[in-house]
């Protein structure tokens, strides 16, 4: 993997932690606090990838509500976790030694401008909207 790891899984923690008031599940990619599970991947690279894994996605209890939060360099993207995984999780993951069974992404541009999320293998799209860490503090509603 080029770069730093480190810095990369990292970026934007702060705005988790501190600013949405979510705690950390160890050292993964997994917030929570009562009532929001947060599955918070972080897209550093300039192909723009990311992938969830399935031991993450086992721990999404289903009495709360599920959130895909993608930390995309100074941006984020936010998806309701539940159509997500409905739209774009298939019965064809990826499976390896290090990560396990997991599916991979890509963030992408249309010919039209439109940005999307696309399955690695299935090639299925999923439309987002990107937005800044000011919309993002609006757009979720924290008790």
């Amino acid at each position: 993997m080029s770069g730093n790891h480190n810095s990369t899984r990292n970026n934007n923690i702060d705005v988790l932690v501190n600013d949405l008031k979510l705690t950390q599940l160890k050292n993964s990619t997994i917030f929570e606090n009562n009532d929001y599970f947060v599955l918070s991947p972080s897209v550093q690279n300039k192909k723009n990838w990311f992938d969830l894994r399935k031991v993450n996605l086992d721990k999404f209890l289903k009495e709360k509500k599920g959130i895909l939060l993608i930390r995309l360099l100074n941006d984020f993207i936010l998806i309701d976790l539940r159509k997500f995984t409905r739209e774009l999780i298939d019965d064809n993951p990826y499976i390896t030694e290090n990560s396990g069974i997991h599916w991979k992404f890509q963030i992408t541009e249309s010919l039209d401008k439109k940005k999307y999320i696309f399955n690695t293998k299935s090639k299925k799209r999923f439309y987002i909207e990107v937005i800044s860490k000011d919309k993002l503090k609006e757009s979720i509603n924290y008790c």
